[in-house]
């Protein structure tokens, strides 16, 4: 895959030298780094982004501490400013995951940056493990020799919650890496080599989900050289990844069934709705349910097996976009009935564009060292007590990080981050991964940050509502203390699909 991704820029190379001498502005003006590394940067095409960006790479060593051994190419991307004089300081966007890769999932987000690009310089680098910078990928399907799973195996394969041992032993021997060496200290201090060697004196940081984790460990190592930073969905070190996945996904859903309750039409077409559910989970506790379903993509009848830890974990990754828990009622209605062709059409749909955007082995060497040392047996009970999830995720990764190697961390990594830094924290008051407590944690120990909570939204805020003006006010000012965030307020939850043909109006 990566050597098709290399030969599809190759061929753009011609029309996209042409784009650049028909315009294509310069990057903002830099000065040489000290240590005298650069980073020469060529045209290319990045997938979902029309206009031409520059490329490059720059090698680092993978022990950071040991600088010998094995060196690791950074892939960097620069989509440059359009005005002819750009402000000096770029906006560096940090993927989430961990294990998403920058120069994938940046285009998605660009479009909510309109406001920004034109005086600023967007810098994408895939971090150690992600996308083209050495990536952890754990593959499904054999490399060499093995027989390809039927359509039918991969779709049950994205329907349950499996952690395969065979698959991540295999995994480790065949990586060129020591996977010791992908948490967030080494990759942000990678990240400061780019930003030196690309000449930018400070910078902003854009981060989402784990990206504001990275962007917070940045702000820590690196102080001096952040001008702001946007922290949309705080994941701090403090949330100790597996453990509130739980207790966060259960209050998501308590909001969705309480809205649903307190929504006249709503709670007339699904008047039974939380005991539909509590019914259906008891039903899978005691086994899978087989089924036989259309499958969503070639169409093609299938038989399935529905797990209870399938099922709830499907249930949890749809209260991440308040789009998708408008259908929840009337999924979660149909599946009590025994119709299950919904909830399986929309889980292929999100865990395998989940499954393809994140590297499963950066995802371990984060969480593995970072989150589950430090969860304690108490705290364990206390978060996971009466939650539709369970144990199921923390258990899943438990075993995992069992197999894969751990790192090792710089003393007081846990702590929170303090830094006089200009901070705007967005949290979506429905979110189940990032819910507006921990925005809360994080601009406690941060004295010039802002915390703007959006009703409407969920994971991510910046696509929703007003928040793209307001990020892009933030950063031209540089500072927080003014801004005006009251628009939030107008943000509401996406009404309830009462039928397959939507909300009535």
């Amino acid at each position: 895959m990566q050597q098709a991704r290399r030969n599809a820029v190759r061929r753009l190379e011609t029309a996209a030298a042409l784009g650049m001498l028909l315009g294509l502005s310069a990057c903002a003006p830099r000065e040489a780094d000290g240590n005298g590394a650069t980073i020469p940067l060529s045209p290319c095409h990045l997938k979902g982004l029309s206009e031409v960006a520059e490329c490059g790479t720059l090698e680092v060593f993978e022990d950071r501490a040991a600088q010998a051994g094995r060196r690791i190419a950074l892939r960097v991307a620069v989509i440059p400013a359009v005005t002819a004089t750009p402000d000096p300081d770029p906006l560096f966007i940090l993927a989430g995951g961990p294990g998403q890769a920058a120069t994938e999932i940046g285009p998605t987000i660009l479009p909510f940056l309109r406001r920004v690009r034109p005086r600023r310089d967007i810098v994408l680098v895939d971090q150690r493990g992600t996308g083209s910078s050495n990536p952890l990928d754990c593959p499904e399907e054999p490399a060499n020799g093995g027989s390809k799973s039927s359509p039918q195996d991969e779709l049950q394969r994205l329907m349950d919650v499996i952690v395969e041992p065979d698959r991540l032993t295999a995994c480790l021997a065949d990586l060129d890496a020591d996977a010791r060496f992908y948490t967030t200290p080494p990759a942000m201090d990678d990240l400061d080599d780019v930003r030196r060697a690309l000449g930018y004196v400070t910078i902003n940081l854009y981060g989402g989900s784990y990206g504001t984790r990275a962007a917070l460990v940045y702000m820590r190592r690196h102080p001096a050289a952040v001008r702001s930073a946007v922290l949309d969905g705080a994941a701090p070190a403090a949330i100790k990844l597996p453990l509130y996945m739980a207790q966060d996904g259960e209050r998501a859903l308590r909001l969705a069934l309480d809205d649903c309750a307190a929504d006249e039409q709503c709670q007339e077409r699904f008047p039974d709705l939380e005991a539909d559910l509590d019914a259906l989970l008891r039903r899978l506790k005691a086994g899978p349910i087989g089924v036989r379903t259309r499958h969503p993509r070639s169409g093609d009848m299938v038989d399935l097996n529905i797990t209870h830890d399938g099922f709830v974990s499907q249930l949890r990754g749809a209260l991440y976009d308040p789009d998708v828990v408008s259908l929840l009622p009337l999924i979660i209605k149909r599946a009590a009935g025994g119709d299950f062709d919904s909830f399986v059409a929309l889980g292929a749909t999100f865990s395998g564009g989940l499954s393809d955007s994140i590297s499963l082995g950066m995802f371990l060497s984060v969480v593995c060292a970072e989150d589950l040392p430090h969860i304690g047996a108490a705290e364990r009970s206390k978060a996971l007590a009466g939650t539709f999830l369970g144990s199921v995720m923390l258990d899943a990764i438990e075993k995992a990080c069992a197999i894969w190697p751990r790192g090792e961390l710089p003393p007081g990594y846990t702590d929170p981050v303090s830094a006089d830094i200009p901070v705007l924290i967005l949290s979506g008051a429905l979110d189940p991964a990032t819910p507006p407590s921990w925005g809360e944690e994080v601009a406690r120990h941060l004295p010039r940050a802002r915390h703007a909570v959006a009703p409407g939204a969920a994971h991510n805020v910046l696509p929703r509502g007003c928040a793209a003006d307001v990020v892009a006010r933030f950063l031209e000012a540089g500072d927080a203390a003014d801004l005006d965030l009251s628009c939030f307020d107008d943000s509401r939850r996406p009404p309830f699909f009462l039928d397959p043909s939507g909300p009535r109006p």
